[in-house]
């Protein structure tokens, strides 16, 4: 150290920072966390259709009957009703009509579907993983990677011309 003097030691010095700074330089790494999860969750769903006997009720149709008859009296019926009619003594007409007490309704098989889901839950487990993803430097980061290499070559040319008599020297002596 004595040998370089005053403005070589502020050279070492500077170099010795300039390298420190190179090592702790930019990263293109990005350290990411993942988080992976599996879930067991299965969901089963059964639609079941179902026939139900149920009861309609219907209109009951138009029927209708007649009867031409010699007689004083004269009876007609049909699944509804019936009725009675006959002649008076004094030559007025009697009729009556009685409908039948019925409730008259249809069965049929009345589809409902029903629809049933099952959720089968087995237990959710996380894993964390990090994994390293790459990214673009910034314009910023390139230019102070070139430019700091510029400067480090720069440096080195400035420091063997300065010193360039002792660096022969000190080759000569260990040839």
């Amino acid at each position: 150290m004595r040998a370089l003097g005053r403005m070589g030691q502020m050279s070492l010095i500077t170099l010795a920072v300039m390298a420190a700074i190179l090592l702790a330089g930019c990263r293109s790494v990005k350290y990411v966390p993942v988080y992976i999860q599996n879930d067991s969750t299965e969901t089963h769903v059964k639609t079941v259709t179902e026939y139900v006997k149920d009861t309609l009720p219907v209109k009951i149709p138009a029927q209708t009957a007649e009867r031409t008859t010699a007689d004083t009296t004269s009876h007609l019926e049909n699944d509804y009703a019936e009725s009675y009619a006959r002649i008076n003594p004094d030559g007025t007409l009697y009729h009556s009509l009685m409908t039948k007490p019925q409730d008259l309704e249809v069965e049929y098989d009345k589809p409902i579907q029903r629809t049933d889901s099952t959720v089968n839950r087995k237990g959710t487990t996380t894993v964390v993983r990090t994994v390293e993803v790459e990214r673009e430097l910034t314009w910023i980061e390139q230019g102070q990677i070139y430019g700091f290499r510029i400067l480090a070559v720069l440096i080195t040319v400035w420091l063997i011309w300065r010193y360039r008599s002792k660096i022969t020297n000190l080759i000569r002596k260990l040839i």
